[in-house]
């Protein structure tokens, strides 16, 4: 538990940057400052997850290679100065330059983070992810409700407060990693890796799709928030802690839940709901029914994550855990990078609806997709020795 948590704080720190600079501070510079409008934001918002998507497998690979330590503190300072041009240079070159450049520096955080969480094969995987995803689920609230505080007041203190926590993160990440080498088998071979890919071939569309559901609200979910739903900073923080709080505290327990029941109810269940959550919340005019249906898909996602990780985490290859995550996280990147794009053409094209009716079609399909498909046959790590 202890060590968990310790890991999740990197994800906490990460995504608590990487939330208020994309959600909140990039699209406030865009519109209210440079006077770029949306679509640029947009754009900017969708080069960062296609570099960080193009960058995950390399980094993965990396891990494996070299431990997490090295490319964890390489790409957070990448990060630092990545976030300090933005600011200083942004009205000045294309904005997708400085977003990609963030991306490269952002690549090994989730490769190098999940493979110390689950490199130990005698822990709770969906315990450990559980642990994960809440400090993540914590930290990408925090961030957009923290700096749209902040911009409100001034850019300067939101951008100190964003390159700060990249700081704090960037110290505190080589401290609590460099652990997996002794927890995990030796390098294991390119065909097993190869082998591993190809049994789960059957998911990658999925990881696209569930991924690319998430990206169509970066780009409006501020401006539903205020344009739509007619909140301030403060209702919009209380919506989104209200809903994440849910999301937080049963992101553990769901997570043991999947460890013992199986994955295939919760997946169902998850994505079921969140299709329901999501379809509903496009309809929402006032905070209170925002929040009942925010809360409805913050426990779907609670269902959702710990017992979509705990199955990648059984078909990792001992030795080349990075390598996979990186593979995989790179086919869940392309959906976050395509999503925010759609996202804004659909709120542009069909109202204030689109973006969420897209997103709960996606999000259906994969709840009868995992009904459907035998999992099962999943569910057994391949590698050296296995």
């Amino acid at each position: 538990m202890a060590r968990s948590l310790k890991l999740g704080m990197i994800v906490f720190f990460g995504e608590f940057v990487r939330t208020g600079v994309l959600i909140t501070l990039l699209p406030a510079l865009a519109t209210q400052r440079w006077h770029v409008g949306i679509d640029a934001a947009a754009w900017a918002i969708s080069a960062h997850y296609l570099v960080d998507t193009i960058g995950r497998a390399p980094a993965g690979w990396l891990v494996d290679r070299w431990g997490t330590r090295r490319p964890l503190a390489v790409g957070m300072l990448i990060a630092i100065i990545a976030l300090t041009l933005l600011f200083t240079i942004g009205n000045r070159v294309p904005l997708f330059v400085l977003t990609g450049l963030y991306g490269i520096g952002t690549a090994p955080l989730w490769p190098a983070t999940v493979t110390e969480a689950t490199g130990d094969r005698n822990q709770s995987v969906g315990g450990a992810m559980g642990y994960v995803f809440a400090a993540w689920l914590v930290g990408a609230g925090l961030g957009p409700v923290l700096t749209n505080v902040l911009v409100h007041h001034d850019f300067y203190y939101a951008f100190i407060l964003l390159l700060g926590v990249q700081a704090i993160g960037a110290v505190w990440a080589p401290l609590v990693t460099g652990f997996t080498k002794r927890l995990r088998r030796p390098s294991t071979p390119l065909h097993a890796l190869l082998s591993a890919l190809w049994r789960v071939r059957p998911l990658l569309p999925g990881m696209f799709a569930q991924t690319m559901s998430l990206g169509l609200f970066l780009p409006i979910i501020n401006v539903f928030a205020q344009r739509v739903l007619g909140l301030n900073p403060y209702g919009y923080a209380e919506l989104l802690f209200g809903a994440g709080a849910v999301a937080v505290l049963l992101m553990v327990p769901l997570g043991h839940l999947s460890d013992r029941i199986g994955i295939k109810l919760p997946l169902v269940v998850g994505f079921g709901l969140a299709s329901v959550a999501v379809f509903l919340l496009g309809g929402a005019r006032s905070f209170d029914s925002a929040l009942g249906f925010g809360i409805l898909a913050a426990l779907a996602y609670a269902f959702i994550l710990p017992a979509w990780n705990s199955l990648l985490a059984s078909v990792a290859p001992g030795g080349a855990e990075g390598s996979l995550w990186g593979v995989f996280m790179s086919v869940e990147g392309l959906g976050l990078a395509v999503g925010p794009v759609l996202g804004a053409r659909a709120w542009d094209r069909f109202g204030v609806r689109g973006p969420f009716a897209a997103a709960a079609v996606l999000l259906g399909v994969m709840a009868v997709f995992y009904l459907s498909y035998p999992l099962y046959r999943l569910r057994r790590p391949i590698g050296a020795g296995d």
